[in-house]
């Protein structure tokens, strides 16, 4: 049983961190095209704290659902946290666990060969090949020209899996932040979906280091 829910877990944990990092604010960088918006999304953003709820349904055996409930730590340049504060205790523990983090368009170009698929003047569509090989073949990377957000992304896999997801935004302070997104992943063996809730934000806390530890 522990090894299906380690099958259950471990995607939608990466899928899970990839909705929370998506609008994390990054270095800035220069203006001039999307991809430098997008980095620069957010400037005066150093740090925040957010309540996170999600529901996760396992769509394959072993049909499994949680409901999960945290706290999103993030501080620039590169810390990232999840702490789950309620939900199935073993599901939870494999989120902590497996909380990756996804990088944000503004060190896209130092992982990816980053390439434009489309623009038709209201979303562009990027393809971002790793420049190291693992797991995923290519990321789909869907932009608001305007807004300069991330609006979905999609995780192509060599075993011929995929995980993708969508944001919704709101602002708060002058920040534009994710306030709920939806997710799905399938893979060879179980297909789930995810969807979950951040709201609760305090922008600019002092967060010492020590919180990150073991990160």
């Amino acid at each position: 049983m522990l090894d299906e829910m380690n099958r259950f877990t471990t995607p939608i944990a990466c899928l899970l961190a990839a909705l929370l990092c998506a609008a994390a604010p990054g270095p800035a960088a220069p203006a001039g095209g999307l991809l430098d918006r997008m980095a620069s999304l957010n400037p005066n953003l150093h740090a925040f704290t957010a309540a996170l709820r999600a529901h996760v349904t396992m769509k394959s055996f072993p049909f499994l659902s949680a409901d999960l409930a945290g706290t999103y730590y993030y501080k620039q340049p590169d810390k990232y946290k999840v702490a789950f504060t309620s939900g199935v205790p073993l599901i939870a523990q494999q989120f902590d666990k497996l909380y990756a983090h996804i990088e944000p368009p503004s060190r896209w170009r130092d992982l990816y060969a980053v390439t434009t698929v489309s623009d038709d003047g209201t979303t562009t569509t990027f393809r971002l090949v790793p420049h190291k090989r693992g797991n995923v073949e290519h990321i789909d990377a869907t932009a608001d020209d305007r807004a300069a957000t991330v609006l979905s992304l999609r995780w192509n896999y060599y075993n011929g899996g995929y995980a993708e997801m969508t944001n919704h935004y709101g602002h708060q302070d002058g920040n534009v932040v994710v306030v709920s997104q939806t997710g799905h992943v399938s893979e060879p063996g179980y297909v789930a979906d995810i969807s979950s809730t951040i709201d609760g934000y305090k922008l600019n806390p002092t967060l010492a280091d020590d919180i990150f530890a073991g990160e």
